[in-house]
């Protein structure tokens, strides 16, 4: 299979003797579904955020498509071809939906067709046609939180990271996400953090879990699950925290 992404021994620290992520590896196949999963603290939106070239690695190689993430044009080369739903709020609340997704637009030099094209059709998929016109700050979380997945989605992105993307929402909403990120992984390859092991089980190809900033297991769910004998995720990741402790 095509990787889409390779990560060799990815180290972070924050100025002190420890590591927030700590000489991890793994690779993503395009179209895949790759969750980063694990307890608080354990690294996972650390690793999501030098994905995103938001931070800097202390050391190890970051390569999308064969080429390494190192200076400022391949950082600009990669954002052009990333998109990152982060987990806190990332719209201008006293903007329209519309006003955002034009803002957010801007740095991506689409052609004036392309970009109508784009949000009208992002606006359709995630159901919030008729909030279009509204401001963001009258939005609900789910309403909110979708237009902020439409934001990261305009420039139509080769690998789509999610940061906690359903964490708070209703269940509805949280379907819908879920129903999105599957039709998405047609033309894109997705990486997502949960909290939520029931997402990870349901949406995710393979995860990998992360536990003071060191991989423990990395495999399909359920062949994670079936190795610790226990019914799901939720359990396995239990076990892991508790051994760690």
């Amino acid at each position: 299979m095509e990787k889409a992404l390779k990560v060799t021994n990815l180290k972070k620290s924050f100025g002190s003797n420890s590591f927030a992520v700590d000489g991890i590896s793994f690779e993503v196949e395009k179209n895949e579904v790759f969750g980063l999963i694990g307890p608080n603290g354990s690294g996972k939106t650390t690793t999501q955020r030098m994905l995103t070239a938001i931070l800097e690695p202390t050391s190890g190689r970051i390569q999308y498509e064969d080429r390494s993430i190192k200076s400022e044009f391949d950082k600009e080369w990669l954002r052009s071809r990333i998109g990152y739903v982060p987990q806190g709020d990332c719209l201008y609340k006293d903007l329209t939906v519309d006003e955002n997704l034009e803002i957010f637009s801007v740095p991506y030099n689409l052609p004036e067709a392309i970009k109508k094209e784009n949000i009208d059709r992002l606006l359709q998929e995630l159901d919030i046609v008729g909030r279009r016109k509204s401001l963001v700050k009258n939005l609900s979380g789910g309403l909110a939180k979708r237009a902020s997945i439409a934001a990261a989605l305009v420039h139509n992105p080769k690998v789509i990271l999610f940061d906690e993307v359903t964490m708070g929402l209703d269940p509805n909403s949280r379907y819908q996400i879920w129903r999105l990120i599957e039709s998405l992984k047609k033309e894109a390859t997705i990486i997502i953090t949960t909290h939520y092991m029931d997402e990870a089980e349901e949406l995710c190809d393979r995860v990998a879990i992360l536990s003071k900033g060191k991989i423990l297991e990395l495999d399909k769910p359920a062949k994670i699950i079936q190795r610790y004998k226990f019914k799901d995720l939720n359990q396995v990741l239990g076990e892991i925290i508790e051994r760690e402790r």
